[in-house]
């Protein structure tokens, strides 16, 4: 992989069963979940280009104010087993099919040792066929380098 770089990288995620959300005061909700991720990078490179992953998910929802708040991590792992950690935030932003975050990589193992970069983040809640599943499709959008010159040289 290049030292550094721009990437596009679509995503979709899915909770088999999403888990019924904690009341935390009149009309607002908290909830966690782990997301099961799939991931393809669009700009042709090899950041998240076929890898699946998991994500922890910590969604706030104010139904008087109709405002959601969601945080979290995920770890993606490649078919050699390499590994990429990313941190999410979605800032308090109106209840809605769609939103808006940003996020950076925080890390990761193999030919992705010392990956650092940030991130906008865009995704769309999805209609699902699947009682109490839920499906959202996103895209990833940003620059990444690696502190490490040794493993972001590593042959993939």
């Amino acid at each position: 992989m290049p030292r550094q770089g721009e990437f596009r990288i679509t995503y979709t995620a899915t909770i088999p069963a999403a888990p019924k959300p904690v009341m935390i005061g009149e009309n607002r909700m908290a909830s966690a979940t782990i997301n099961m991720m799939t991931a393809v990078n669009e700009s042709g490179g090899k950041l998240l280009h076929n890898m699946a992953g998991r994500c922890t998910s910590a969604p706030l929802i104010d139904n008087t104010a109709k405002t959601v708040e969601n945080h979290g991590y995920c770890d993606y792992v490649d078919a050699d087993g390499d590994h990429v950690f990313e941190k999410w935030d979605y800032p308090v932003q109106p209840l809605g099919a769609a939103n808006e975050g940003t996020g950076e990589w925080i890390g990761g193992t193999g030919k992705f040792a010392g990956l650092s970069g940030t991130m906008k983040i865009r995704s769309r809640r999805l209609n699902t066929l699947t009682d109490g599943a839920v499906q959202v499709v996103g895209e990833k959008l940003g620059s990444y380098s690696f502190t490490n010159t040794v493993a972001s040289a590593k042959p993939n």
